[in-house]
C-alpha cells in the first residue's frame, strides 16, 4: 500500500509540474502575441567648436644620444612657447625611434615625438601653431564638437526620435483597430561624424610658408540618433 501511495504521489506531482509548464508556455506565447518592431531616427547638425592639431618633432642622426638631445630640445622649446596660450590644452604623445640602414647595416637613427593641441578658442590654437611650425611640422588637424555640445544636441535628437517612434506606434495601433499599446523593449543609439580635416591641414601648412596665421573654419558635424523598440497591441 505504501509503495502504491508513493507511486500515486509521484504521478500527481508530475501532473502538477506538467500543468505549470503548460501554463508558463501559454503565458510565453501570450507575451509575444501581437507584437511589432519599430524604429525611428532624428538627425541634426552641430557646430564644431573644438579644434585639435597634432604636430611632430623629427630628426635624424648617426648618434642615438645626439638624436635624443635634438628631439628633446625641440619639444622643450615647444612646451615653453605654449605658456603664452593658456586656453590651449596640450600633451606630448608617442616617442618613436627607428634605425636607418645602408647596405644592410645600421647607419643612423630617426626619432619623432608628437605634440597635440586642442582648444575652443581657434585664434589661440592658430597662434600657437603658427609659432610652433618654425621647428615642428603639422601632422593632422580636425574640428569636432565638444562633448558638452554634442550631448546637448543628442538630448534634443533623442526627444525628437522618441516622438517619431510614438507617432509610428500610434499609427500601427489605429491601423490595427485596437485601443492602446505598450512598449515592451526600447533601445537608443547615438553617434556622430567629424567633419573632414585634410583640406584644412593643407591650408595651414601653406600658410606657414608665408608666415601668416593659417585660415581655418570649423564647420559642422552631423549627429544622428536612432531609436528602436518593440510594442504590443492591447
Amino acid at each position: 500500500m505504501m509503495k502504491r501511495s508513493s507511486t500515486l504521489s509521484a504521478l500527481l506531482w508530475c501532473l502538477v509540474v506538467a500543468t505549470l509548464q503548460c501554463a508558463h508556455a501559454d503565458q510565453s506565447q501570450e507575451a509575444v502575441y501581437d507584437q511589432y518592431s519599430l524604429h525611428a531616427s532624428a538627425e541634426g547638425e552641430v557646430e564644431n567648436d573644438l579644434m585639435r592639431v597634432w604636430l611632430v618633432v623629427q630628426h635624424e642622426d648617426r648618434d642615438a644620444q645626439t638624436l635624443a638631445s635634438k628631439v628633446n630640445s625641440d619639444m622643450q622649446w615647444a612646451l615653453a612657447q605654449l605658456g603664452a596660450f593658456e586656453s590651449v590644452s596640450h600633451k606630448t604623445e608617442g616617442y618613436t625611434t627607428y634605425p636607418k640602414y645602408e647596405q644592410q647595416r645600421i647607419a643612423g637613427w630617426r626619432s619623432a615625438q608628437t605634440l597635440s593641441l586642442s582648444g575652443s578658442d581657434f585664434d589661440q590654437v592658430k597662434g600657437a601653431v603658427q609659432i610652433l611650425q618654425s621647428r615642428l611640422q603639422v601632422q593632422n588637424m580636425v574640428f569636432q564638437p565638444r562633448d558638452e555640445t554634442r550631448r546637448k544636441m543628442e538630448d534634443q535628437l533623442i526627444n525628437q526620435a522618441l516622438d517619431n517612434l510614438k507617432h509610428r506606434a500610434t499609427f500601427v495601433q489605429r491601423n490595427m483597430g485596437v485601443q492602446s499599446y505598450r512598449i515592451m523593449h526600447l533601445n537608443i543609439d547615438t553617434g556622430h561624424r567629424v567633419a573632414p580635416a585634410q583640406r584644412m591641414e593643407a591650408t595651414m601648412m601653406r600658410s606657414a610658408a608665408a608666415d601668416v596665421a593659417p585660415a581655418v573654419a570649423g564647420g559642422e558635424s552631423k549627429i544622428s540618433v536612432t531609436v528602436s523598440g518593440r510594442i504590443q497591441l492591447q
